[in-house]
């Protein structure tokens, strides 16, 4: 049983690294342009497009190798309960945020925030097929295998947020976004765990995966200016006692399956 949990997890590293460089060295040229406010190639905008498959395309390589690229690509059997559910629990998640904000005096706070241009409605799309064979389809299940439910989605969730490194260049900010990086760092790990609570309950389903990923760019928050401080601090803060109580509930069956 040793050899067969070490197998599965040997590729986690070459998988990370691929996921990541794939995806840093396509977006890259868009990321370079903005820094010195440049105006965007038709090449470069069609790269970071690209980009968001990184992790698709590492899974490709790295399960292909050990011919098991059906692990990946062939769970989707769940109730529709539970896609229902993830695609509007990021938006469920963000209405309390605002409700909240609201209540402590933040003002000019909208209560949703859809995506706002051609490229955002692109996003919701490309980014949740782009990412999620490789996060959950091929890195989560071996994570899990080597660390246990909860840390595995925590590690998984600190590895998705540097693999938004290059996205934190913005023709807004013409720079490396630090603040932006910065939040990512924080709420990413958070979502990977309540994105984990629902996987596990829907039978692992890369239906399940998938909508959530695509409800967090149905209603995206971080469009909010960061000047809407408390709207930001409420968000991070529902965030972690959402991650909390999934926590609790994951590590509660695991220790069940473990004495079972």
């Amino acid at each position: 049983m040793r050899n067969l949990e070490r197998s599965s997890t040997d590729d986690l590293i070459p998988f990370f690294a691929l996921a990541c460089g794939i995806t840093w060295m396509l977006a890259a040229p868009l990321a370079a342009a903005w820094m010195h406010h440049d105006t965007p190639s038709s090449l470069s905008v069609s790269l970071a497009g690209l980009s968001a498959f990184g992790p698709l395309f590492a899974a490709l390589v790295v399960a292909s190798r050990q011919r098991r690229l059906g692990e990946v690509f062939s769970r989707w059997r769940t109730g529709p309960a539970w896609v229902v559910l993830a695609l509007f629990a990021p938006m469920a998640v963000h209405l309390v945020a605002v409700a909240l904000a609201l209540a402590l005096g933040e003002r000019q706070v909208t209560w949703l925030h859809p995506p706002a241009t051609a490229e955002h409605v692109a996003a919701l799309v490309v980014f949740p097929l782009g990412e999620e064979f490789g996060w959950r389809g091929y890195a989560y299940p071996r994570l899990v295998d080597r660390l246990g439910v909860v840390k595995g989605a925590l590690v998984l969730g600190v590895v998705w947020g540097l693999w938004h490194l290059v996205y934190s260049v913005t023709p807004v900010a013409g720079a490396f976004d630090v603040r932006l990086f910065a939040m990512g760092m924080v709420e990413l790990p958070l979502y990977s765990i309540l994105i984990a609570w629902v996987f596990e309950r829907a039978n692992r389903s890369m239906a399940v995966a998938i909508a959530f990923h695509a409800g967090a760019h149905l209603d995206h928050i971080e469009l909010a200016p960061l000047e809407q401080t408390w709207l930001h601090v409420m968000h991070l803060i529902v965030l972690a006692v959402l991650a909390a109580v999934a926590a609790g509930s994951l590590g509660k069956t695991a220790r069940v399956a473990a004495i079972a």
